[in-house]
């Protein structure tokens, strides 16, 4: 038995002009981290200000709801920042390169934009400016955390061979997004309290940890390709389904009535968003269906992101 051809790579032409040159590679660093900006910069921008601005929620200092707002930018770009460091290290890799000719051939590496080895030099100037932009923004101790469990994950197989360990690793790294995000929030004098940490961990370390195999569906036929294993791959497709059927439910109720003992009208959001989620995923019961995985990913990052803003809305509606 011969061995199995590399993924053919195109080669993409860049344009000569310097404005189609700059756009050519402002695209380029889009499509390293469209998928992020969905599921991780948009969520955490909102769960870092939200969080900063409830005050009392959380034991945390009032402060000038101005000041907090005027600090949104500074907390998007350091999450695209470091989100884009993990999006290089991880897209370079050549099993990602080979799950992403046929799972996502429109990401740069497979689709010829760049190379891999070009891609190893961006990613040494974005792990410089995202350890300046930490250190700046006073959550270096965060990066470094986020560094070792990147690296681990990425560069030593972390995620790969284990669907429980891949979820906790992702619970991890958004433990790190989260707490970043609401530390640049609330400003440099002054620290995150410890019920911002509890909320911050249920968010990542239980809910997310447990129900970010829903965008694992998606991803089916590149992770049995790489031999990678995740709770769909490990599990079957029915029940890593019931497993999402079960929790976001649960989550979405736990979280509005016990954790921040809020009545129905706070619930109203995750329950929404979080029923449509389970009806989506009975309706891909039915089989390898992409359109529903797709779609299941999408609604699972619309769920999260109406998690985010409970703080401000146990204030609202209290």
């Amino acid at each position: 038995m011969g061995h199995a051809a590399a993924p053919s790579i195109p080669v993409t032409t860049i344009p000569g002009t310097i404005p189609g040159v700059i756009l050519y590679h402002a695209h380029t660093l889009l499509l390293f981290t469209c998928d992020q900006i969905l599921d991780t910069v948009i969520p955490g921008t909102t769960f870092g200000i939200t969080a900063a601005t409830s005050g009392p929620v959380l034991d945390l200092p009032a402060q000038n709801i101005t000041s907090i707002l005027q600090r949104i930018l500074l907390v998007a770009v350091w999450l695209w920042l470091v989100i884009l460091q993990f999006c290089l290290q991880n897209q370079r890799n050549p099993g990602s390169v080979e799950e992403d000719s046929i799972n996502k051939p429109w990401r740069p590496i497979p689709s010829g934009r760049v190379t891999s080895a070009q891609v190893e030099y961006l990613l040494i100037a974005t792990h410089i400016l995202a350890s300046v932009a930490s250190c700046c923004l006073g959550v270096l101790p965060i990066f470094v955390v986020y560094i070792i469990l990147i690296t681990a994950y990425n560069d030593f197989g972390g995620g790969d061979h284990n669907g429980i360990l891949r979820n906790l690793f992702c619970g991890a790294g958004f433990s790190c997004y989260f707490s970043g995000a609401m530390s640049i929030a609330l400003g440099p004098d002054i620290s995150m309290s410890f019920q911002a940490w509890k909320w911050t961990l249920l968010i990542t370390f239980c809910i997310l940890a447990t129900t970010i195999q829903t965008q694992d569906f998606r991803d089916e036929a590149g992770d049995k390709a790489r031999n990678r294993s995740t709770l769909v791959t490990k599990l079957g497709r029915k029940p890593a389904l019931w497993t999402v059927i079960i929790l976001v439910p649960l989550w979405s109720l736990y979280t509005t009535l016990v954790f921040f003992e809020g009545g129905w009208k706070m619930a109203v959001i995750p329950v929404v968003l979080g029923g449509t989620l389970v009806t989506t995923a009975f309706q891909a019961m039915g089989g390898d269906m992409h359109e529903l995985d797709r779609r299941m990913y999408k609604i699972w990052c619309l769920w999260m992101f109406g998690l985010c803003p409970l703080p401000v809305m146990k204030i609202i509606w209290s």
